[in-house]
């Protein structure tokens, strides 16, 4: 049996329950050292994302603001199928005084993690892909 794949663009709303479903994803920004894409752990309160970082480290950045890329994906190689969020916004940190009512995430580094980075999106998009799989068998 021949099976010819999909390529699906995800609406907003399934962008927002499958980034509520996750809890780790990817956050990109154009740093003083170029571009960055690091791994963090997150949380969703709303549409806020949120994640901890430390102000002495790159990501000590985001106490200034900056315009972020933050994505999450899902890969199963056995089955050739998988999807992709993208979530494009605008990243603030916090150190003194934080943003009422935001689930704040548990880090994935060890230490202190005092500075709570939120981000503002302002578009989603995602997209779900099957590869085809070939009915030439033996």
């Amino acid at each position: 049996m021949d099976y010819d794949g999909h390529f699906t663009r995800l609406s907003g709303d399934e962008c927002r329950q499958l980034l509520r479903a996750r809890s780790v994803g990817r956050v990109s920004w154009q740093s003083a050292n170029g571009l960055e894409i690091l791994p963090v752990t997150y949380t969703v309160t709303g549409d806020l994302v949120a994640f901890r970082t430390r102000q002495d480290t790159i990501m000590g950045e985001f106490l200034a603001g900056q315009d972020v890329s933050f994505e999450i994906d899902d890969v199963d190689e056995d089955t050739a199928t998988g999807w992709s969020v993208l979530v494009r916004g605008r990243a603030q940190g916090y150190l003194d005084s934080f943003p009422d009512g935001l689930e704040w995430p548990q880090p994935w580094a060890p230490g202190e993690h005092p500075v709570l980075v939120v981000i503002e999106p302002q578009t989603y998009s995602g997209r779900a892909v099957s590869a085809t799989t070939g009915g030439a068998g033996c």
